[in-house]
């Protein structure tokens, strides 16, 4: 309780006000029922004392007036308890300290039925000062002691029977108060506890954010340079190459270059349009709207028109839908370089919790028996990049039947490294 700011405090105080106005208005109508009925009047006239003996005023001429100044009791102590938050923030003290005066007040004008309302306030008082208080535990010692010596006080006036059946009640009261006050406890320490653990995933959050965003950087950083950074460093030596056979009156040899300069211009472009793609995808939270930008990109930069009809997707992390987007996206580069052809088909099945992506294209294929030319289609690559989703990649493939790259991996959601 003592973690908790003021701010903190005041909303509980604003969150309980409610119930304990509802008690009061209930004690309210117990003590006018106290006050008026006969069975105090019987007990007090078997100990031989009138009105005047319990109070320095005249009794009330009648019932109404005694229940006027109950309601007006209750009353009063019911708008402390609506304003407790506004008290609190300028002196915590009075929240307590004003309706104990009023309290004291009653008591001495309508001594009849102080009993009720004295036990009736009990749970009010201790409950705004378990929330008030950082260590509640002398405030609640106090009011006890208060409680009980005016349970003496009240014996003495009316008998120890009737004392005795006024403390069943406030017995009773006390392990009402008593169990909330453990309850409690218990619920700000398990908020503490909660806080906590929230704080720390925050703080893992932003640790793996930070460390996502690092690497993500350090990838597009790594891809950039061996694509865009060597492309158009080579570019940039093969038109010095071309300037120096131009100062050498060497025209042919120099449009040679020129034109090899300009091809090697135009895959950089690709490249970079590919990478820049595949960054750009990564904000999208679905497969289909990634696989949307690469290939479209693809088409931009290949003139390969791809169709995409995925079936049912299963719920991957983000990092996961980035290798399977980066499979893709190098799976129809390599269809845009070596199968020959500008169409291409992406579809998926899933079945018994295996997902499969099949990229399809409709090009020249090749025999899958024979020894691949050097690059071609990069099995290599996508192998890897499988094994990392805890999949395999598989080919299938034949001359003049087109291809078929299918990945299959499991449907388990995990964060990749």
């Amino acid at each position: 309780m003592g973690n908790l700011t003021k701010t903190q405090k005041i909303q509980t105080l604003r969150s309980v006000r409610g119930p304990l106005i509802v008690w009061m208005i209930m004690i309210g109508f117990v003590a006018i029922y106290v006050l008026t009925s006969s069975v105090v009047a019987i007990a007090l006239q078997t100990k031989g004392i009138n009105w005047s003996k319990l109070s320095s005023q005249r009794p009330p001429a009648n019932h109404a007036m005694m229940s006027l100044l109950v309601t007006l009791m209750i009353f009063c102590i019911i708008c402390v308890i609506w304003f407790s938050p506004r008290i609190f923030a300028w002196h915590r003290r009075l929240v307590i300290g004003l309706p104990v005066l009023l309290l004291l007040a009653y008591i001495i004008m309508m001594p009849v039925s102080a009993p009720v309302i004295t036990i009736g306030t009990y749970p009010v008082f201790t409950i705004e000062a378990i929330i008030c208080y950082e260590h509640p535990n002398r405030i609640l010692a106090w009011l006890t002691a208060i409680y009980l010596m005016m349970w003496v006080a009240y014996s003495w006036i009316v008998g120890w029977i009737m004392a005795l059946v006024t403390m069943q009640a406030f017995v009773f009261v006390m392990a009402i108060v008593f169990y909330y006050w453990r309850f409690y406890q218990r619920q700000v320490a398990e908020r503490r506890r909660v806080e906590a653990l929230y704080d720390e995933l925050q703080l893992a959050y932003q640790q793996v954010e930070a460390s996502a965003i690092r690497t993500e950087r350090q990838r597009v950083a790594r891809e950039l340079h061996d694509t865009l950074t060597q492309g158009l460093a080579g570019v940039v030596m093969q038109l010095e190459a071309a300037s120096s056979f131009l100062d050498q009156s060497k025209p042919q040899r120099a449009k040679e270059i020129i034109d090899t300069s300009v091809d090697s211009a135009r895959n950089a472009l690709q490249e970079s349009r590919t990478t820049l793609t595949e960054l750009r995808s990564t904000t999208e939270e679905s497969l289909p709207a990634r696989l949307q930008l690469t290939t479209e990109a693809i088409r931009k930069n290949y003139r390969i028109t791809t169709t995409i009809q995925l079936s049912e997707i299963p719920d991957y992390s983000p990092s996961q839908l980035t290798e399977i987007t980066r499979i893709v996206t190098e799976a129809l580069t390599n269809v845009a370089k070596h199968a020959e052809t500008d169409q291409a088909l992406i579809t998926s099945q899933l079945h018994d919790d295996i997902f499969k992506l099949k990229i399809i294209d409709f090009g020249t294929g090749f025999d899958i028996t024979a020894k691949p030319k050097h690059g071609h289609f990069g099995l290599q690559g996508l192998q890897e990049r499988a094994q990392q989703l805890n999949g395999v990649i598989t080919v299938l493939s034949s001359p003049g039947e087109g291809t078929t790259v299918t990945l299959t991996l499991p449907t388990e959601r995990k964060e990749l490294a």
